[in-house]
C-alpha cells in the first residue's frame, strides 16, 4: 500500500481506538503494527519491534520519564509539592495554577507535564476543578516555554537545519507562544470564573521566595543542570539521588518511588510511542506524503501547514516533527536565498500544534492519566484555542507577505 495512505489510515485508527476508550498505549501499539503491516514487508516487523526496545533513544526516554515520575512521587510523599502550591498561592491560587506549569515547562523533558501536574494537584482540589479542566490548564500552559526558550531540542534542531541563529528562531516563534497564552487564558478564564474561592486549607507561608526554594529546589537543580549542558537523563538521576539524601528518605520510601516510576502502563506507552516513530521512519511515510502533496499542486501555505502538522500529529514528538518535516520543507521556507520568517512561523507553529494535540504526545497522555481524565473530553477544551492559534498564524503569514 502507498505509505502516505497507510499513515493516514493509521492516524484515523488511533483516533478511533481512543474514541472507543482503549488505553492510549494499546491504541498506539496496535496502530504501530497496523502501519508496519500496511507499508512494510511482514518480515521487518519483528526486527523493528526489537530495535525500538533497545534503541538508545528509547532507553534515554525511559530513564528520563522514570526519574521524573520518581522525583515527583518522592516530592509529593514529603509534602514538598503541597508546600510549593501553598507558596504559589501567595500570588493567588488562580494565577498560581497557571504559573506552576509555565515555570516547570522551562525544563525540556519528555512527559514533563507529570511533574507540573503533581505540583498543582492540591490547587486543583482547592479550586474544585474537574479532571478534564485540570488536564487542560496543566498541559496547555506547560508548553508555552517550548516555543519561547532556546533550550528545547526542536528549536535548536530547526535552527541548525536552516543555518539560522537561535535569536532568529525565537523572534519568529514569539507569535506562537503569545497566541497560546492569549487563547489559552480565554479558555482557562471561562473555566475558573465559575469556580468557588479556595477552601482556605492551605498553610500560610512566611516568605514566598524562601518557600519556593525549599519546596522546588529539585526542579531548579534539574533545570540548572540541563542549562549547564548535562543531558536530561543524568540530570534527573543526580537530582533524585540528591533528593533522597537531602530528605534522608527510608528504603521503603525509595522502593515506593521506584515502583511508581516503573509503572507498567507508562513503560508500555513509552515503548509504543517509540515503536510508532520507528515504523514511520522505516516506511518513509512522511516523505511519501510530501511527494503526494507536491504532485497535487497544493498552495505553499497549505503545504506549510499540513505536512508538519500531520508529521507532528503522527509522532507526538517535536524532534521528529522538526527532523522529518523541516528538511523536506526547505524549498518552501526559503525566499531570495534566505529563510523566510513568516513561512518558518507558520510551518513550525502548525507542526507544534500537531504534536501537542497528538494522542502519542506523552505530556498530554500523562496529564490525562494523572488526573484520571478522558482524553476525548480533554480534546473538547484543547481544540478551540488550538484552532484559533492556527487561524491567527495563517492570517499573520499572509499579512506579512507570505507566498
Amino acid at each position: 500500500m502507498n505509505p502516505s495512505l497507510a499513515l493516514l489510515i493509521t492516524i484515523a485508527a488511533v483516533l478511533l481506538l481512543l474514541r472507543l476508550k482503549r488505553h492510549p498505549a494499546c491504541a498506539v501499539f496496535c496502530c504501530s503494527l497496523l502501519l508496519s503491516v500496511l507499508s512494510l514487508p511482514p518480515a521487518e516487523t519483528p526486527g523493528l519491534m526489537l530495535r525500538a526496545a533497545v534503541d538508545i533513544q528509547t532507553l534515554r526516554l525511559l530513564a528520563i520519564v522514570i526519574c521524573a515520575l520518581m522525583m515527583s512521587h518522592l516530592m509529593e510523599r514529603r509534602g514538598m509539592l503541597t508546600r510549593l502550591a501553598n507558596a504559589l498561592e501567595g500570588i493567588g491560587p488562580k494565577l498560581a495554577i497557571h504559573v506552576a506549569p509555565v515555570a516547570i515547562g522551562l525544563m525540556p523533558l519528555p512527559g514533563g507535564a507529570v511533574v507540573s501536574a503533581a505540583a498543582v494537584k492540591d490547587l486543583v482540589r482547592r479550586l474544585h476543578l474537574s479532571p478534564v479542566q485540570a488536564t487542560f490548564i496543566n498541559f496547555w500552559f506547560r508548553h508555552l516555554c517550548e516555543f519561547g526558550t532556546p533550550i528545547y531540542p526542536g528549536v535548536i534542531m530547526a535552527g541548525v537545519i536552516l543555518a539560522v541563529p537561535l535569536s532568529f528562531m525565537l523572534l519568529h516563534l514569539a507569535p506562537m507562544w503569545m497566541l497560546m497564552l492569549v487563547f489559552g487564558a480565554v479558555v482557562s478564564w471561562r473555566i475558573l470564573r465559575g469556580t468557588p474561592a479556595p477552601d482556605g486549607n492551605g498553610r500560610k507561608c512566611g516568605g514566598i521566595p524562601r518557600e519556593l526554594f525549599r519546596s522546588a529546589w529539585p526542579v531548579m537543580l534539574v533545570f540548572a543542570l540541563v542549562i549547564a549542558g548535562l543531558d536530561a537523563a543524568p540530570a534527573f538521576f543526580i537530582t533524585v539521588i540528591a533528593l533522597v539524601l537531602q530528605q534522608r528518605m527510608s528504603l521503603p520510601e525509595v522502593k515506593a518511588g521506584l515502583k511508581y516510576g516503573f509503572g507498567p502502563k507508562i513503560l508500555f506507552l513509552l515503548y509504543a510511542v517509540m515503536l510508532f516513530k520507528s515504523v514511520v521512519d522505516a516506511s518513509g511515510a512522511a516523505e511519501a506524503l510530501f511527494t503526494e502533496m507536491q504532485k497535487a499542486g497544493l498552495p505553499h501555505a497549505l503545504i506549510l501547514i499540513v505536512l508538519p502538522a500531520l508529521i507532528g500529529f503522527s509522532t507526538g514528538l517535536s524532534s521528529a516533527m522538526v527532523g522529518i518535516s523541516i528538511p523536506l520543507l526547505v524549498p518552501f521556507l526559503m525566499s531570495g536565498g534566505a529563510v523566510d520568517g513568516a513561512s518558518l512561523m507558520l510551518a513550525y507553529g502548525a507542526g507544534g500544534l500537531g504534536y501537542m494535540l497528538s494522542p502519542l504526545h506523552l505530556c498530554l497522555v500523562l496529564s490525562a492519566e494523572y488526573f484520571e481524565a478522558r482524553l476525548a473530553s480533554v480534546y473538547r477544551l484543547l481544540l478551540p484555542p488550538a484552532i484559533a492559534v492556527l487561524v491567527t498564524l495563517t492570517v499573520l503569514y499572509f499579512l506579512v507577505g507570505g507566498r
